[in-house]
């Protein structure tokens, strides 16, 4: 009987939560309705610049599993929420979220997913004041 070898798969996994950095900010933007534009981003914190080929690899296998191309950033909504579910789906499989390092990171990015800006001011006054209330708990709660 013939076994697999999945080391490098679970090597990857091991980098993905040690590794993965998600954030989201507000800037200024002269060009936008609001005068504002929500920025999220999601990237690594060393695999691009000190990070070795090996390991690069290692989570390039484990990405391919899921359709998700190995890159330094990923911005766009569907990138995003590939992420999302994945590790929605690793949690699920395999109870991994405590060993994510940027938990707050993740519940800022999925708050944002799931409490879209609004395009009138009223409503993004509101919104924004909900955001910075969120960020100041998961800043309390993920020091």
């Amino acid at each position: 009987m013939n076994e697999i070898d999945r080391r490098e798969e679970w090597m990857g996994l091991g980098i993905i939560l040690t590794e993965l950095r998600m954030r989201v900010w507000l800037e200024n933007r002269g060009d936008t309705e609001l005068g504002m534009r929500l920025q999220r981003r999601i990237g690594w914190r060393t695999l691009f610049s000190t990070g070795t080929n090996m390991q690069r690899h290692c989570v390039s296998v484990f990405l391919n599993q899921f359709d998700i191309e190995l890159k330094e950033h990923y911005y766009n909504k569907d990138n995003l929420m590939k992420w999302l579910f994945l590790l929605d789906k690793l949690e699920s499989l395999y109870n991994v979220r405590s060993g994510l390092t940027d938990q707050g990171g993740r519940h800022m990015l999925q708050w944002v997913m799931d409490n879209t800006v609004p395009k009138k001011w009223n409503e993004f006054l509101v919104w924004v004041e909900s955001y910075d209330n969120e960020c100041e708990i998961v800043n309390g709660l993920y020091k």
